[in-house]
């Protein structure tokens, strides 16, 4: 009439939680899951399928996979990454697009990367500029580098080097930007010593003296 009961059932149950060892923090993930967003130690990622629309001014490094129509602007030179699309300006430290930036302007404190497509603006890179997928526009950088998968037309415009990689197919103006004239100092500047034309009141011969020092000089 009664169920036996068996030995598992009657032994007491232990919270398996409590079993576990403590975690070390260093174990820890790195992001937090925010919606569509995951804040990782020093990197903000949009995950892809989510969509932004307005503009996005970010602290540290970006890591875009969705979509964006607005302008990126990074406050203290952080890294900017597109995965994704975006419609509207970026300004970064250094800037790569493996996706597409359409109708925007790349401002970049260092280097940009273009291995995605680039359409419609301009590239205005304090370092080096290297290419090697799509893009139209005009670029502007110390180096430029155009890869062998490059493909585009626009205008370069180079302080350094520019090198083109065999392979490339490019339809471009290129053209190397002048340097800004060095400013003379101080130092550099030739001396000239003044010659005073006021003959001296206790020398009376002192204005024909004056004269012949202007002549000499």
């Amino acid at each position: 009439m009664f169920k036996k009961r068996t030995v598992e059932e009657e032994s007491p149950r232990t919270d398996r939680a409590a079993e576990r060892p403590a975690e070390d923090p260093g174990d820890a993930p790195a992001g937090r899951r925010t919606g569509n967003r995951v804040e990782a130690a020093g990197v903000n990622t949009i995950l892809k399928g989510s969509r932004v629309i307005g503009d996005i001014n970010v602290t540290c490094d970006l890591e875009l996979s969705g979509d964006v129509e607005g302008n990126i602007t990074s406050r203290d030179n952080a890294n900017i990454l597109i995965k994704g699309t975006c419609k509207g300006n970026i300004n970064g430290g250094n800037v790569h697009i493996q996706g597409e930036l359409l109708g925007g302007n790349i401002t970049a404190g260092n280097d940009v990367r273009i291995s995605g497509k680039f359409k419609g603006g301009e590239v205005k890179a304090g370092g080096r500029i290297h290419i090697n997928g799509e893009f139209s526009g005009k670029l502007m950088g110390n180096e430029i580098e155009i890869g062998p998968d490059a493909r585009g037309d626009g205008e370069l415009l180079y302080k350094g080097s520019i090198s083109v990689a065999k392979g490339a197919r490019i339809e471009a103006r290129i053209s190397q930007m002048e340097q800004p004239p060095e400013r003379k100092t101080a130092k550099d500047s030739p001396q000239v010593q003044p010659v005073s034309l006021v003959p001296s009141e206790k020398d009376p011969r002192g204005e024909e003296k004056a004269l012949k020092q202007a002549q000499s000089g």
